[in-house]
């Protein structure tokens, strides 16, 4: 089932003269790669195949994006980025914020995405351009979800200001270990998570780590 694609950030800017980009093609360019990509990795992804499963032409592909890295970085994001759902903004608790906010940001919730994005953690080590864009894309993002969080729950009452500071400083790794279990959760793990396991992420490591530093 195709998914509503947000605007990218990589994508060529639109020109002066010529058609009108189609929003509808974009996304069925998008949809391509994340397909490409879960079925054969990303060492096979070409622009000519992209095209070829978009049943687009090529310079229309080439047309928006320079490359198959901004593709794969505007893919990536197309699965993580979507607006939060209501239950992040009005969550009653800081632990219910967190497992909604990951779950959303993670992907898991939509099993080609999840497939997506272990696939590309996967594939870092070979290809230095794919760490790139996981830490442009997937850990930036994942580290501003989770603040949010702590900011949200410091405005409940639910955590201090001073630790809301300190586990956001240049430096810890708290949060940071979170992300790395989100990203490497295939290898880790033998499985990636679902719902369920992001609550336990949450209950067993993040709020512990979150509980040592609100004493």
């Amino acid at each position: 089932m195709s998914r509503p694609v947000r605007p990218v950030g990589r994508q060529r800017p639109g020109g002066a003269f010529g058609p009108v980009r189609d929003e509808a093609r974009d996304a069925r360019i998008v949809e391509a790669v994340l397909d490409l990509i879960s079925e054969s990795g990303y060492a096979d992804l070409t622009m000519g195949a992209v095209a070829t499963r978009a049943k687009v032409a090529k310079a229309t592909v080439y047309r928006r994006w320079s490359s198959r890295e901004d593709l794969v970085a505007d893919a990536l994001e197309s699965i993580m980025l979507s607006p939060a759902p209501d239950e992040e903004a009005t969550a009653a608790t800081l632990r219910d914020d967190l497992i909604a906010t990951l779950a959303r940001s993670s992907g898991c919730l939509e099993p080609q995405g999840r497939r997506f994005t272990a696939l590309l953690a996967a594939t870092a080590a070979s290809h230095p351009q794919i760490t790139d864009t996981l830490r442009e894309r997937y850990i930036a993002a994942q580290r501003q979800g989770i603040a949010a969080c702590l900011q949200r729950g410091q405005g409940r009452g639910e955590i201090a200001a001073d630790t809301v500071e300190r586990l956001l400083s240049p430096g810890r790794l708290e949060i940071d270990a979170v992300i790395a279990v989100l990203l490497q959760q295939e290898a880790l793990l033998g499985a990636v998570l679902d719902a369920e396991g992001v609550a336990r992420l949450v209950d067993q490591v993040l709020l512990p780590l979150i509980s040592t530093h609100t004493t």
